[in-house]
């Protein structure tokens, strides 16, 4: 390897003349002929991301040697770029390409593409940041962003889109910018990605208005973006997420100032407080609502208003609006208010409502007071048979049918029916619901059809035997409360877990109640934000699971599997070699983590984002 050659003559060459020029041989030396790939780690590699750096291609702040996800996306970008099959693998015609785009000969003083470097790239990045399509550093480095750019800015002017800055493009950017309007609406506009005081105000107004309940931070994500789009959208505006001059006037304006009195008597996802608090203890009193009681208003939050709404006649819209909050305190304050029972409820009440749907006559296995699958299914044919609204949660108005009830629905059948335990042959809804269970879990691998043949039987007995069950593969009452607990180990040890055993089920429940925590590096609690690695610790220490504190210490500790399941830790490598960002899968290619400029929230391992950077999956429990 010659790559001190390499690095000297590409740099200096750019630096002293302002474009690339290379001798075909000292190139051929430094870059060899050895195919570069995943995985590698060499000096050949490093020449690689050198090269690939100074085309404005390798972002990242060193060339290490190591070929990972960012040398990869690095590699295909430039393969892209150069009209390459994108492999993300540095074969030998990517090799010839860089030796050849490395040359740009016959580029003039006014011409400048990719891979150029200096004061000339500078000036093109200055004048298009000033008429607003670059908004990142000045780094007189032209890599694809700048590109990206150029091509945006010839075709506002009705330039051909290139990409290159050439002759005409130049005399473009160099044009008056007071003559030319559609320049000066791009500077008012703010998007994702934008930084700065700008921001900040903008933050400021929505947050004065009600629209906006995070940090003031001066950077424009996803949290900001909504929050513009529902401020639009209330003020009559198109709801782009994007702060023209008119959602400046808006915001500058006082016309809004009723809307935000109006939202204010409402309570939605992303608010804080001590009104959120009533609102989760009165629920909470009356059956809804059955996690901690922390004043923060998610998903899970959301869902239960929602049911409140339904069976109490309300609008269902998941807003705890006066009409919901009134209703919460007329018929929520007295101690003889039945309370709603659902999937997951136990003790007496429930015992009390088998053996009353026993004697109805849609109950047929042992009473448990657990209110689970075979339950629900017990009230919604009692519902359905009552004409009643079909929920499968026992609400008053089916307590009420129950304690009036008349002649059994259907014959009443001896404690003895295996009616509702499931085997082999077993057909139908709860057989769906046992494959869904189990393959989220981990033990079932076979298509979710409802038809209880070997492969189902098979994955029943595997789950039996590792929670200490008899492992017969039918599927009775017992299992059904271990598999209603999302239970994926025998959870016998010593931690200090209530129920003394790891709930899959729980674990998501609550990762997902902190939907809108906003970011804090350092952060690990709801209160102070999470960070990602903290947003892990806080929610698996619920479940009685110990993690250590950073990403990379997880990664060293847990477990390795082959392809993830529900619960397990999804690793990244973002801006450092190694594991350096995590989150909990919850199926479907989705995982929750705390992002840095979204806070807590649900992101597809299939972006175009996280799929480069993906690591692997590592289990905890």
């Amino acid at each position: 390897m010659q790559g001190s050659t390499l690095k000297k003559t590409v740099v200096g060459s750019a630096l002293l003349s302002g474009f690339f020029y290379v001798q075909a041989g000292e190139v051929e030396a430094a870059l060899g002929s050895q195919e570069l790939k995943l995985g590698m780690n060499n000096s050949d590699v490093k020449e690689l991301q050198d090269v690939l750096k100074e085309k404005g291609y390798f972002t990242y702040h060193t060339s290490t040697g190591y070929f990972g996800p960012i040398t990869e996306k690095a590699v295909s970008d430039f393969q892209k770029a150069k009209g390459l099959s994108v492999t993300g693998t540095a074969n030998a015609e990517t090799l010839n390409a860089l030796k050849g785009s490395a040359k740009a000969t016959s580029t003039s003083s006014n011409t400048l593409t990719v891979g150029e470097r200096g004061q000339a790239v500078s000036d093109v990045q200055s004048k298009l940041k000033s008429k607003g399509y670059y908004n990142y550093n000045v780094d007189g480095i032209f890599g694809p962003i700048t590109e990206k750019a150029v091509k945006q800015f010839q075709s506002a002017k009705g330039l051909s889109v290139t990409g290159i800055v050439d002759q005409a493009t130049e005399n473009a950017l160099n044009a008056s910018t007071t003559t030319n309007k559609p320049t000066q609406e791009a500077e008012q506009t703010l998007k994702v990605g934008a930084r700065g005081a700008e921001v900040s105000t903008v933050q400021q107004q929505l947050k004065n208005k009600g629209y906006y309940n995070y940090a003031v931070d001066g950077i424009f994500g996803p949290i900001t973006e909504k929050a513009v789009k529902q401020f639009q959208s209330a003020n009559g505006l198109s709801s782009t997420g994007v702060v023209d001059g008119k959602t400046k006037e808006k915001l500058s304006g006082a016309a809004v100032q009723e809307k935000k009195e109006e939202k204010a008597t409402g309570l939605t996802i992303g608010a804080r407080g001590s009104a959120v608090t009533a609102l989760q203890q009165g629920l909470k009193d009356r059956g809804y609502y059955n996690y901690n009681v922390d004043g923060i208003f998610g998903s899970i939050t959301e869902k239960a208003v929602k049911e409140f709404q339904s069976v109490v006649g309300l609008k269902v819209t998941g807003v705890a609006d006066d009409a919901t909050l009134d209703a919460l305190k007329s018929r929520g304050g007295t101690k003889t208010t039945e309370p709603v029972m659902k999937v997951g409820s136990r003790g007496d009440n429930v015992s009390k409502l088998q053996q009353d749907l026993k004697t109805a006559g849609t109950f047929h296995v042992g009473v448990t007071g657990y209110f689970g699958p075979i339950t629900e299914k017990a009230v919604k044919d009692f519902q359905r048979a009552k004409g009643l609204t079909v929920t499968g949660t026992a609400t008053k108005e089916t307590l009420d049918a129950l304690s009036n009830n008349g002649p059994a629905v259907h014959p009443p059948v001896q404690d003895t029916s295996n009616d509702d335990v499931l085997k082999v042959g077993s057909k139908g809804e709860l057989v769906v619901e046992l494959q869904s269970k189990l393959k989220a879990l981990g033990y079932y691998k076979g298509g979710v059809d409802g038809a209880f043949g070997p492969l189902t039987e098979s994955a029943v007995k595997t789950f039996q035997s590792r929670n200490k069950l008899t492992a017969n593969g039918i599927v009775d009452s017992s299992t059904w409360e271990k598999l209603k607990q999302g239970t994926s180990y025998d959870g016998g040890g010593t931690g200090d877990s209530n129920t003394g055993s790891f709930s899959v089920m729980d674990l998501i429940a609550d990762a997902s109640e902190f939907i809108g925590v906003p970011y804090t590096w350092g952060g690990n609690t709801p209160q102070s934000g999470f960070d990602c690695s903290g947003f892990l610790v806080y929610v698996f220490k619920k479940q009685g699971v110990s993690l250590p504190r950073t990403m990379a210490q997880m990664w060293n500790v847990t477990t390795p599997v082959s392809s993830p399941s529900v619960g397990d830790i999804v690793f990244f490598e973002t801006y450092k070699p190694g594991a350096s960002h995590g989150g909990i899968y919850i199926g479907n290619n989705k995982f929750i983590h705390a992002g840095s400029s979204s806070g807590v929230t649900i992101s597809s391992m299939d972006s175009s984002y996280w799929s480069p950077r993906y690591l692997g999956a590592k289990r905890a429990h």
